[in-house]
C-alpha cells in the first residue's frame, strides 16, 4: 500500500511539473504573437527612444536611447543641450560619463544587453522557464509570473492575464513596472517605466516618441 501512494503522488507531482512547464511556454508563447510576433521582432534590427527620466527628487531630464543589433547601446541625457552619457557600449566596452574628468570612462566588468528579449527563441539560448503562478500587480488587474534562469542568473516577469503584456521584471539589480503600452509599426512598446533599484531610490523614464529600425550612424557607438 505505501509503494502505491508513493506512486500516486509521484505521477501527481510529475503532472504538475508537466502543466507548469505548458503554462510557461503558453505564457510567452502568447505574449510574443500578441506584442507584434517572433517575425516581426526578429525583423526589428534597431530602434530609438526619445522621452523624459525624472530622477529621485523629480529633476527631469530628456533622454535618448540608440540601440543596435547584437549588442551596441547608447543612453545619454540631454543636459543644457549636451548629450551626456549615461550608459553605452561599443561592442567591445562598455562606457559611462565621469563627472570628476568631465569625460567618458569604460565601465569595468560591464555586461551588455542582447538586443533581442530573453523570451525570443530563450530554448536556443539556454533559457529554462518555469510556471509559478499568479498575483495582483495593482488593485484591479492579475498577472502570470514566469521565472527565467540560466545557469545560476534568474529574472522573474509578470505578463498582465489579459493583454499578455511584461507588467513587471524583477531582477538580481533592481523591479521595473512597464505601463502605458503603445505599438510602433506593428510592434508593442511600454511608453512608461518605473525603476526601483535595490539599493533605494526611484526613477521614472517616459517615452513620447520610438522609431523602429532607424539608420543609426556608427558613429553613434564611439564613446
Amino acid at each position: 500500500m505505501l509503494k502505491l501512494k508513493f506512486s500516486i503522488l509521484a505521477v501527481t507531482l510529475f503532472s504538475c511539473l508537466i502543466t507548469y512547464a505548458q503554462n510557461a511556454e503558453s505564457i510567452i508563447e502568447t505574449h510574443i504573437k500578441k506584442t507584434g510576433g517572433e517575425n516581426g521582432w526578429n525583423n526589428l534590427n534597431s530602434v530609438i527612444l526619445k522621452g523624459d527620466a525624472i530622477i529621485n527628487l523629480g529633476t527631469s531630464y530628456p533622454i535618448i536611447i540608440y540601440h543596435q543589433r547584437p549588442y551596441s547601446k547608447k543612453v545619454v541625457f540631454i543636459i543644457d543641450g549636451k548629450e551626456i552619457l549615461n550608459e553605452g557600449y561599443d561592442g567591445k566596452h562598455g562606457w559611462t560619463y565621469n563627472e570628476a574628468s568631465k569625460k567618458n570612462i569604460v565601465v569595468p566588468n560591464y555586461k551588455p544587453d542582447s538586443f533581442d528579449s530573453d523570451f525570443l527563441k530563450y530554448k536556443q539560448k539556454g533559457f529554462k522557464v518555469t510556471y509559478l503562478g499568479t498575483e495582483n500587480y495593482n488593485q484591479n488587474n492579475e498577472c502570470y509570473k514566469v521565472e527565467i534562469k540560466k545557469n545560476i542568473n534568474s529574472s522573474t516577469y509578470c505578463f498582465d492575464k489579459d493583454s499578455y503584456e511584461i507588467v513587471m521584471e524583477k531582477n538580481e539589480n533592481e523591479t521595473l513596472y512597464y505601463s502605458n503600452f503603445k505599438k510602433f509599426n506593428g510592434l508593442s512598446f511600454a511608453t512608461k517605466i518605473i525603476g526601483k533599484p535595490k539599493e533605494g531610490g526611484e526613477y521614472i523614464i517616459k517615452f513620447n516618441e520610438v522609431k523602429t529600425n532607424p539608420a543609426i550612424d556608427k558613429k553613434n557607438f564611439k564613446f
